[in-house]
């Protein structure tokens, strides 16, 4: 499981290395990046979405599937924020997953963040939560991401995709 663990991180990072180099080519080689200051910004506010993705649970794996809300500041390249999520997850001994988290990340460009996240969460008793993550913008007021969770009290590994909506714009 461990090795199928690694692989999907990998994944992950190659998915995330197409999406900033489909962005890099959108804008143009030879296009100078706008400053932070010049675009109004994507990643400040309220946010909700939606995720999809796999779970590992020791030798039970599954979908697994849900809902998130939160709420990003940001400080020039720096984005920082309080996320929620719940899942439902298809594994036998994994019913549902529940997470309180912060974030905080770096801009690698305007339209593209890098960023960690722990809390709290799990399912029946809660433990410590924390992964990484990359994500996009891909219309104003709409991104996309790939994140990696690992739930420690219940050593659960999940992988997923997820569409977030600003809320209120």
């Amino acid at each position: 499981m461990k090795a199928l663990r690694n692989g999907l991180v990998e994944l992950s990072v190659l998915a995330a290395l197409g999406l900033s180099a489909t962005a890099a080519v959108a804008d143009g080689m030879y296009s100078a990046a706008p400053s932070y200051r010049e675009m109004p910004s994507i990643w400040s506010g309220l946010y909700g979405g939606v995720h999809l993705g796999y779970a590992d649970a020791d030798n039970d794996d599954g979908v697994v599937g849900g809902v998130q809300l939160g709420y990003n500041w940001q400080s020039s390249a720096i984005v920082y924020g309080v996320e929620g999520d719940i899942s439902l997850a298809s594994a036998d001994s994994v019913d549902w997953l529940a997470s309180a988290r912060g974030r905080l990340g770096y801009l690698l460009q305007p339209s593209l963040l890098l960023y960690g996240t722990a809390g709290v969460g799990g399912e029946d008793d809660a433990g410590f939560v924390y992964g990484l993550g990359i994500e996009s913008q891909l219309t104003y007021g709409t991104t996309g991401r790939i994140e990696y969770l690992e739930y420690d009290g219940d050593d659960v590994g999940v992988i997923r995709a997820g569409l977030n909506f600003q809320i209120g714009r």
